[in-house]
């Protein structure tokens, strides 16, 4: 590189860090950022903590449950053995798991691209009342598979997890191998990806980040036995790992341009094998994005590789409250040499609390019948709630006749209290969406 081309580059590094500094200071950003371009790393960098009760910062060698990002590795051993003729990808799962109900219509590639029809089986209603069960692959195909088919497979997209489970079962049965054991050989281990591998709570991990959801304060994320996730959402890595394989995967080191090809054709909306297909319009250019996200208790993540331009995005977050989709795209506009804005930061104000009961109260959310937010008050704060699925304490900056504007403590967001004669009504900008709920009842 040139003088000119490593002052540009550390000018980018310093963009980018000073933009993930300040959504830290906000509580926005906690986890491990990689930006690389071209086949140079300018930001590995790890922000907020890796425990909060142990006072461990996040660094570029953290390691994350990295969720669904596990599919692309799954999807990969597939193809592997495709490659290897020990399997064929069109080969209806019958020839795999003969006692799987409708697996003479149901195809390896179905499975693969989300296209099966099989029901989802971390949103059934039994999901969470399980969560904690030391499960085998046979208990957790059990789970799902006595449920009648959502569509003919092939006929739609419909994204499930349940699939990758039964991918995970042909591996094993077809490898004579586990899981965690056929992918460390496959594809870990000849990478040196030595920070990388299939999770468990009784493993000793050096430097492994602890998760954490926020219920009006960050708190430890609810246990999961790592049993569960299986080959659809199972393993961990660090920033640095997960590099080193999107390198390998979209430079056709391990696989085949015809492999490769196929995981990186959509098949029915965006999604190819284990991996979406999208553009996204940055600066007015169309941008080809490959890539995944992950969620699962404790962890957000997203990986992502803009093909034409050679540029990977890689965060991994162990705080359910950092939005790593929107975090990866800020980052790769910056990248493109747009002038980002960061989040305003808005001072509280203190408010009469005995002038807003009227505040708390259950709110039905527009178009998702039976979906409420739910508005409480503890002392002297307002907390919003949905679900069970978070908690976040709500802090005044705006206090108008018939409106008040919060912002969330710790996550990016507004919520808009309004009244217009009889009528109360939320708008709440949470997760990059905007809804919209009319107040019902009053707590």
């Amino acid at each position: 590189m040139n003088a000119e081309n490593v002052k540009s580059t550390e000018q980018l590094q310093q963009k980018l860090n000073d933009h993930c500094n300040s959504l830290a200071q906000l509580g926005y950003l906690n986890g491990c950022v990689l930006v690389a371009s071209e086949g140079r790393i300018i930001l590995s960098k790890g922000y907020g903590m890796a425990s909060f009760e142990h006072d461990v910062p996040n660094t570029p060698q953290t390691i994350f449950r990295i969720g669904s990002i596990t599919k692309q590795f799954t999807a990969a051993a597939i193809v592997i053995m495709h490659e290897l003729k020990l399997l064929n990808v069109e080969d209806p799962i019958s020839m795999y798991l003969p006692s799987y109900p409708n697996g003479d219509k149901i195809t390896i590639h179905h499975l693969l691209t989300h296209t099966s029809g099989i029901p989802n089986y971390t949103s059934l209603e039994d999901f969470v009342p399980k969560m904690r069960l030391v499960s085998s692959t046979e208990d957790i195909i059990a789970r799902f598979a006595d449920k009648p088919l959502l569509f003919e497979p092939g006929e739609k997209f419909d994204y499930s997890n349940s699939g990758y489970v039964l991918l995970t079962a042909i591996i094993e049965q077809i490898s004579g191998r586990t899981y965690e054991d056929y992918i460390h050989h496959a594809i870990s281990k000849p990478l040196g990806m030595i920070n990388t591998g299939y999770d468990n709570a009784k493993k000793i991990l050096k430097n492994r980040a602890s998760g954490y959801e926020v219920w009006g304060d960050v708190v430890n994320a609810e246990f999961l036995e790592m049993t569960i996730p299986s080959g659809a959402g199972g393993m961990y890595s660090t920033i640095e790992d997960l590099y080193i394989w999107g390198l390998s995967l979209h430079s056709q080191r391990q696989i085949s341009e015809k492999a490769y090809g196929s995981m990186t054709t959509p098949f029915k909306d965006t999604y190819g094998y284990g991996l979406f297909i999208y553009e996204e319009d940055i600066m007015g250019s169309l941008r080809k994005v490959i890539g995944h996200g992950g969620g699962i208790n404790g962890f957000l993540t997203e990986m992502r590789h803009y093909k034409n331009e050679d540029l990977t995005i890689i965060v991994l977050s162990n705080l359910v409250t950092t939005q790593v989709g929107h975090i990866s795209q800020q980052l790769a506009r910056i990248a493109f040499g747009e002038e980002m804005k960061l989040p305003l930061s808005h001072t509280p104000i203190q408010l009469d609390f005995n002038q807003y009961t009227d505040l708390v109260g259950s709110y039905e959310v527009e178009g998702e019948p039976g979906s409420s937010f739910i508005i409480t008050q503890e002392q002297e704060k307002f907390y919003l709630t949905q679900n069970k699925w978070f908690k976040f304490e709500l802090c005044p900056y705006s206090a108008q006749v018939g409106e008040l504007l919060f912002f969330l403590n710790g996550m990016e967001g507004k919520i808009t209290y309004s009244e217009t004669g009889s009528r109360a009504e939320l708008t709440a900008e949470l997760f990059g969406g905007v809804k919209k709920a009319v107040k019902s009842v009053n707590l």
